[in-house]
């Protein structure tokens, strides 16, 4: 049986689906071995390369669709807590690939702070995750920048030591890079306790031609982020929106400072009172960026492809 007593994240460095099966085939192997849990969430196809070379063994894993379930990368972490959580006091063990080619640069963003949020979210828990990156098929900055998340970054040849969890700031990690600015076009609105009325109104506006679905579901992530900033932002915020390419885009900035690092993945519960808002605006839309500092306040991007 595995002793592993802590939370072991490691990046993996792999060209090609070949490597990739070779490589996380054996770690899958290893796990089941020492009856493990092991869950794996990677697109296709190499799921289902991964599958055809475990054969009978496949049945043993659980399969979980990362192009579905990370497409907004927030959403990831509380399906791994979900996953941990049912196998209970068992020792675990993952592979996970959050960035792929094809990843837009907001999203390759918002899939660092995810990794690095990893180690914060699962510090303790004794699971081994494996991220894959396909270095013949990302950007050679995508494959510089896994040390920063992944404290052992692994190759074909040889491992080498990435970031120090006793130095990392995941409240820096949560501020991240400074958004772009919004587009100068961009309808703007300041707003206030009573004034949600007109920020959905506006996005109504945006949205004149959109499916009903797809204009509900951008109210109801506006709605629930401008409420947060009349509750916990100082009581008022400025709103931003425009069309960018096939999404619709929302900025809501406030004065309030989110000091959570985990701020809307953490999966509320029935007798919770308040803290849904960041929460339910990641299970709407495509993408979440967060910024907060406690000099320059809060901000909040929000993204629905149409």
């Amino acid at each position: 049986m595995t002793t592993a007593t802590m939370f072991r994240h490691d990046a993996l460095l792999y060209a090609g689906i070949d490597e990739f099966v070779e490589r996380t085939a054996g770690f899958v192997r290893a796990g089941l071995a020492d009856d493990e849990a092991v869950g794996v969430a990677v697109i296709e196809p190499r799921a289902g390369a991964l599958r055809d070379e475990l054969g009978a063994d496949a049945d043993r894993v659980a399969w979980i669709d990362m192009e579905r379930v990370g497409r907004n990368p927030a959403r990831i972490i509380p399906v791994w807590q979900d996953w941990a959580e049912h196998h209970g006091a068992r020792v675990f063990r993952g592979i996970g690939e959050p960035i792929w080619a094809g990843r837009s640069a907001q999203e390759i963003v918002e899939c660092r702070h995810h990794e690095a949020l990893l180690n914060l979210a699962f510090d303790g828990v004794a699971w081994q995750l494996l991220c894959p990156y396909d270095v013949s098929a990302l950007d050679a900055e995508v494959i510089d920048g896994v040390g920063h998340s992944h404290p052992r970054v692994l190759t074909a040849a040889a491992e080498r030591d990435g970031m120090s969890l006793a130095t990392e700031d995941y409240a820096a990690t949560l501020l991240g890079p400074a958004l772009p600015d919004a587009p100068a076009h961009a309808d703007r609105l300041a707003f206030r306790s009573g004034e949600l009325a007109g920020v959905r109104a506006l996005v109504r506006r945006t949205l004149a031609d959109a499916p009903r679905a797809h204009v509900n579901h951008a109210i109801l992530a506006v709605s629930e982020i401008a409420g947060n900033s009349i509750v916990h932002g100082g009581g008022h915020g400025t709103l931003a929106v425009w069309l960018e390419d096939a999404s619709f885009v929302c900025e809501i900035h406030d004065t309030g400072h989110i000091t959570d690092p985990l701020a809307g993945r953490h999966r509320p519960t029935p007798d919770q009172d308040g803290g849904r808002g960041l929460w339910m605006a990641n299970q709407i839309c495509d993408l979440v960026q967060i910024r907060s500092t406690e000099s320059a306040g809060t901000t909040v991007r929000v993204r629905l492809a149409r």
